[in-house]
């Protein structure tokens, strides 16, 4: 939590880490609202948010869940019945502290162009549009959190999640502590917490002790549309007739070596976040079980074409349509 040290003859004073007014009282009564992802919150602020983040349900752990923004989809784990928000969304009342990583960057702007222009991409503003500082500190929130979560990518690991004490108000972690980072092995398409490099549901094989031995060996880069949306994604033959059979249609699949398809598949996630793709609430409503919490899914209308990704696969798309092998 944020707090001030006053005289020694006044207690510590609290400070609502999204806006900066001083709150007193205990947690969650009139004018202090819940804490929320670690930190004070006054009322106004802890009711502004009280809807953002819709709870998905989808880890096996019952004390944990993995909630989504409804604004930019992107997803954070929290403790069930605590309270959380968006890593990376600030709101009207964000002043003072929740501003102050956006105000560093704006100032480096000036000297590296390139990086004004991948705010602006992030922000959906034009190359004349002035960055505003709410939408650079948001900036600075989703750099703070690609980057924890690529200290923890490996293999056979997809759809990382985690929980970076700190975000959205400071643009870093600010201490150790958290619920976690989880994932989806893509063996066993199950939810885990990672603590190691091993799955707890996939015992290791005598020939395929980890992830590495599986560098060389044949996966798939596989795009496929339901409805208004379309989900790009890797795995196995299995993994693509899930989709298929909860009313998907193929699109396009790619076959390639392991190493090469999880390579293809961060290119097109992190192309989607620099275009800051995001679905509207009916849309993933909408989508099938199998899509998951929709870390892969765009608009039906966003080209992507799998082979520029994957330029040394082999299509293998007629395995999945009927006009080919099965």
């Amino acid at each position: 939590m944020t707090t001030r040290r006053s005289t020694a003859s006044r207690p510590t004073e609290r400070i609502c880490v999204n806006c900066g007014e001083i709150v007193d009282g205990r947690a969650n009564t009139r004018r202090r609202g819940p804490d929320i992802a670690w930190f004070v919150h006054c009322r106004p602020c802890a009711d502004l948010v009280a809807d953002q983040m819709q709870p998905l349900g989808l880890l096996p752990d019952g004390s944990v869940d993995l909630y989504r923004c409804r604004t930019c989809a992107s997803l954070r784990v929290c403790r069930t019945k605590w309270r959380t928000r968006c890593h990376l969304c600030l709101d009207e009342r964000s002043a003072g502290t929740g501003l102050a990583a956006g105000a560093r960057l704006l100032s480096r702007l000036s000297d590296e162009p390139e990086l004004a222009d991948q705010v602006r991409r992030f922000a959906g503003l034009a190359v004349t549009d002035t960055i505003p500082t709410r939408a650079a500190a948001e900036f600075q929130a989703m750099i703070a959190l690609d980057a924890e979560l690529d200290r923890r990518r490996r293999d056979g690991w997809a759809d990382l999640v985690g929980d970076v004490h700190g975000l959205p108000w400071y643009g870093e972690r600010q201490e150790s502590f958290s619920h976690g980072t989880w994932g989806r092995h893509l063996r066993c398409d199950s939810w885990q917490r990672l603590r190691d490099r091993s799955c707890a549901r996939c015992p290791p094989e005598p020939e395929d002790r980890t992830f590495a031995a599986l560098r060389d060996t044949p996966y798939l880069l596989y795009l496929v549309r339901h409805r208004g949306v379309q989900k790009f994604g890797v795995g196995g033959v299995d993994r693509v007739r899930q989709h298929l059979r909860a009313g998907a249609q193929v699109v396009e699949v790619v076959e390639g070596r392991h190493a090469d398809v999880i390579e293809a598949e961060a290119d097109l996630k992190r192309e989607k976040r620099a275009a800051g793709e995001s679905l509207s609430w009916w849309r993933t409503r909408r989508m099938p079980p199998t899509f998951g919490a929709g870390t892969e899914v765009v608009r039906a209308g966003v080209r992507i074409r799998l082979a520029d990704h994957l330029r040394d696969g082999n299509d293998v798309t007629s395995r999945f349509t009927g006009t080919g092998e099965t």
